[in-house]
């Protein structure tokens, strides 16, 4: 039986700090005490201190991810039922459609997760008392969830009341000064988006010279790929873009007035004041039907005991509404500009915020518009992973774009088992990986990238984490799980001489790459990148490791084989051959294991069976259409393009 000890919870490092100036770092060593630590970034501090930890993965169970699902849809419900946001412009679904999405992960599920949590820890540690930090909860004016937003001591309160636990506060600290300079920062951007946009309108008419115009929404994702093979198909194309995350070379291209064929316009928040009230009061009208409703319904916005009514419509005044408001100013300056360029062809990869109203007015104006979904969409294998794909789709699937380009079989399932209103093309991959797979292009890229490893086999390891500001419950690993999952693989690669295993990363502002590599088993069996192209890792393995994410079905559809890897038995994202000792598995293209003991014997059923084996060609088929199935995207709209309306 676990000693009872304090439980102290910490969420971020400034946290832990406090602590320290306020009382002592000895009290964080003693092995008197239980630590929480909910980040990463405070786990690696921890970590580097040599302190004993807890992370969230024991509090946080496949029970947990289900639980939080369907608290998550009883209180979605009635907001989706009873929410109704329009404007003067025809836009019906858009704001709904952001807002519910905000609302979802930027509060509800962080709140839910973070109950979830605290709740199980108080019931597994039985603490003596639970310490941690007191912050006023100040939701901004953003629609995400950012470290000044600290809810966990209210959280923490309600539960240790209900279990006749004492809590002690340590007074955090503000910085008011910083939050000034944010909003002062961000009020400049927006005069400057404001003159830019002016500029653009003006520079538009010298730029176009009678050109065709594709509109599309960012390069990420590959989109800028699928924008060049319609450049490539006519000198009579313009194409503007919407969004960049390289402002300043792209507003140079924009200045060009000869050069270059594309421009870039970013769209101010600003709108007339009068219409601009006209929204806001109508917006307020809606929230405070909403918050009688749920006054009148409080079990509703409970879980574990914990009142989340308040957290969640503070977050909604402070944070939602603004971000409603400024999405109506984008979509003000959106529509003036569909109104000016009047584009032939609207692409976008994504359908969220302004991407899900550009969808809406391309309808209204009649414009042509095509949705390139930057993710991977499969039929649900049950009701918990069927909840979350279901919102998932919101925005990138089900949507107002004319059409649906459908890039893998798996894409077209989903489709059959939640029909869109959009046309379906099947295109095959647009903006999946591909890469050559001849020989000698392999041995170079390897030489190039690993060359202390160039013989031996490369297991390739790449996940898609969601963190606490934007958990996609079931479906996806908590960052927590991530690291669990991939300290798993490690220990089992480490006992295999012939092997290496490559960390693909992504460091974000919820985990950098100091802290993961902090986080992570020391060993030499593996390596992690975080710079270069996937094209080029996913050039050289023999075999993607992953969860789920995009990335398994670009390794299937450039015939790599794949191993999805659930330590706790949750879920399989692409239906293959289970390794389990107790069956008799197939070569195959996919393979599934859900418990840690097993992937040991997996790892070495694959090394046995499959890497020193001839695979069949046939177990790539339900992956991939043939050529004879697929239509170019430039050849479909070419009429758009090589035509007079």
């Amino acid at each position: 039986m676990i000693a009872r000890k304090p439980l102290i919870i910490f969420e971020y490092t400034d946290e832990v700090e406090t602590f320290i100036a306020q009382r002592s770092f000895d009290e964080l060593k003693s092995e008197n005490v239980h630590i929480l630590a909910i980040q990463p970034d405070i786990q690696a501090y921890l970590k580097r201190r040599n302190i004993l930890y807890y992370n969230t993965a024991r509090f946080f169970s496949k029970k947990s991810h289900q639980n939080i699902l369907l608290k998550s849809a009883e209180i979605i419900e009635p907001f989706r039922r009873l929410l109704n946001i329009k404007d003067c412009f025809g836009i019906e679904e858009g704001y709904s459609n952001s807002f519910i999405f905000c609302l979802r992960h930027y509060s509800i599920l962080y709140l839910l997760w973070l109950t979830e949590i605290v709740h199980n820890a108080i019931e597994q540690l039985r603490p003596e008392k639970i310490v941690t930090m007191k912050y006023k909860y100040s939701p901004k004016a953003l629609n995400s969830i950012l470290r000044k937003e600290r809810i966990l001591c209210v959280i923490v309160g309600q539960l240790a009341e209900q279990k006749g636990v004492q809590v002690q506060l340590f007074e955090g600290r503000e910085k008011r000064l910083e939050a000034y300079i944010e909003k002062g920062k961000e009020s400049l951007l927006e005069v400057l988006k404001k003159f830019a946009f002016q500029i653009n309108l003006l520079l538009f008419r010298h730029k176009r010279k009678g050109r065709k115009v594709v509109l599309y929404s960012s390069k990420s994702y590959n989109l800028e790929k699928v924008i060049d093979s319609f450049l490539e198909m006519s000198d009579n194309i313009l194409s503007i873009l919407l969004h960049s995350n390289n402002v300043k070379d792209d507003f140079r291209n924009t200045l060009s007035l000869n050069k270059y064929r594309n421009m870039l316009v970013l769209l101010p928040a600003f709108s007339p004041g009068k219409i601009r009230r006209i929204f806001s009061r109508d917006l307020n009208n809606s929230i405070n039907r909403l918050k009688d409703f749920f006054s009148s319904n409080r079990q509703i916005l409970r879980y574990k005991g914990v009142d989340l009514q308040g957290l969640v419509f503070s977050k909604i005044r402070n944070g939602i509404i603004p971000s409603m408001i400024n999405l109506y100013g984008q979509t003000y300056n959106l529509d003036k500009l569909l109104k000016r360029i009047k584009p032939d062809l609207i692409l976008s990869q994504m359908s969220r915020g302004i991407f899900y109203n550009l969808g809406e007015l391309s309808k209204i104006h009649n414009i042509t518009s095509v949705l390139i979904s930057h993710g991977s969409h499969v039929p649900a294998s049950n009701r918990y992973a069927d909840m979350e794909w279901r919102e998932h789709g919101l925005g990138l699937m089900n949507t107002h774009y004319k059409y649906l380009a459908i890039q893998s079989p798996w894409a077209l399932s989903y489709l059959k088992n939640k029909p869109s209103s959009s046309i379906p093309i099947i295109t095959g991959p647009l903006l999946f990986t591909e890469t050559r797979r001849d020989g000698n292009y392999k041995s170079s890229i390897k030489m190039r990238i690993i060359p202390q490893h160039f013989n031996k086999i490369i297991i390739l390891h790449a996940g898609t984490p969601k963190s606490s500001k934007g958990l996609r419950p079931y479906v996806y690993e908590t960052v927590d799980e991530y690291i669990e999952n991939i300290n798993s693989l490690i220990k089992v690669i480490d006992k295999f001489e012939d092997m290496h295993l490559i960390v693909r990363f992504r460091p974000s502002d919820y985990l950098t790459l100091s802290d993961f590599q902090e986080l992570l088993v020391k060993s030499s069996c593996y390596s992690i990148h975080s710079k270069g192209t996937f094209e080029d890792y996913l050039t050289i393995a023999d075999l993607l490791v992953s969860y789920s994410s995009t990335t398994i079905e670009e390794a299937l559809q450039n015939r790599v084989p794949v191993l999805q890897y659930d330590g706790h038995g949750k879920y399989c994202h692409i239906k293959g051959q289970i390794l389990d000792p107790s069956l008799k598995p197939e070569p195959d293209s996919c393979y599934y294991v859900g418990s840690e003991k097993k992937l040991l014997w997996a790892i070495r059923w694959l090394f046995e069976n499959h890497f020193r084996k001839e695979i069949p060609d046939n177990v790539w088929e339900r992956h991939v259409f043939n050529d004879s199935e697929k239509v170019k995207l430039p050849s479909f709209f070419s009429k758009l393009f090589l035509n007079d309306k």
